[in-house]
C-alpha cells in the first residue's frame, strides 16, 4: 500500500470517528450560533489545536511516556472533567433563569468572546487521554512498521485537515440564517440538554479508573 493510499485510509476512518454526535459536536454547534460570529471561528481552532496535540502525541510514540506517568493522564482527566462540569452547570443555570445561553453564561452575562470559545473547544477534546489509544491504534493499524517520519507526519496532518473541514462545515452550518432562526426557537431547551451532557461527561471522566 503507498502512502497516499494510507493517508486516504486514515482521512476516512478519522472523518467517520469525529462525526459521530458527542460533547464537541454540542460545544461547537452552541458556540457556532453566538451572536458574535468569531466564536464559531475560535471554537474550532480550540478543537483542532486539540487534534494537532493528541494526534502528535501518538505519532511521537508519547503514549509510552503517558503510560509512564501515570498521574498525568490522570490530571488532564480531572481538570478536564471539573471544566466540562462547570461549563455545564452555567448552561443549565443560564437555561434556568431564560437567558441567552452560551453567549451568556460567563462575567454575569458578558459575552464569552473568541477567546472563551477556543478553550471550550480545546478543552472539550483535549480532557479524554484515551484519545491518544485512538491515534495510537489508527496510526498503528494503517501505518506500517519501520516508515518513515515523513509518513507519520503526514498522519497527522491528515488527521488535523479532516477535523479542520469537518468542524468547519458543522460552524458554517449552524450560523446559516434558516438554522439560526430555528435553533433560537429551541435555545433555552439547546442549553439545558446540552448542559446536562457536558455535566455528565465531566463527571464520568473524573469517576473513570
Amino acid at each position: 500500500m503507498d502512502q497516499m493510499h494510507i493517508l486516504l485510509g486514515i482521512a476516512t476512518i478519522h472523518f467517520f470517528a469525529i462525526s459521530s454526535p458527542g460533547p464537541t459536536l454540542f460545544v461547537v454547534a452552541g458556540h457556532a450560533n453566538s451572536p458574535d460570529p468569531r466564536n464559531g471561528l475560535f471554537v474550532v481552532i480550540g478543537v483542532v489545536a486539540a487534534t494537532l496535540v493528541w494526534s502528535s502525541f501518538a505519532a511521537a510514540g508519547l503514549g509510552t511516556a503517558l503510560n509512564a506517568f501515570p498521574w498525568l493522564p490522570v490530571a488532564i482527566r480531572v481538570v478536564g472533567g471539573a471544566y466540562l462540569a462547570w461549563f455545564g452547570f452555567k448552561m443549565l443555570r443560564s437555561a434556568w433563569r431564560g437567558q441567552a445561553g452560551l453567549d451568556s453564561i460567563d462575567r454575569g452575562g458578558a459575552d464569552i468572546g473568541p477567546m472563551g470559545a477556543l478553550r471550550a473547544g480545546f478543552v472539550t477534546n483535549i480532557s479524554n487521554p484515551k484519545v491518544i489509544a485512538y491515534y495510537a491504534s489508527l496510526f498503528g493499524v494503517m501505518i506500517p512498521p519501520a516508515s518513515p517520519v515523513g509518513l507519520f507526519a503526514g498522519a497527522v496532518l491528515t488527521a488535523v485537515i479532516v477535523s479542520t473541514l469537518w468542524w468547519g462545515l458543522v460552524s458554517v452550518f449552524f450560523r446559516l440564517p434558516v438554522v439560526c432562526r430555528g435553533f433560537i426557537r429551541i435555545r433555552r431547551v439547546f442549553d439545558a440538554l446540552v448542559g446536562a451532557a457536558l455535566i455528565a461527561f465531566g463527571v464520568k471522566l473524573i469517576a473513570s479508573p
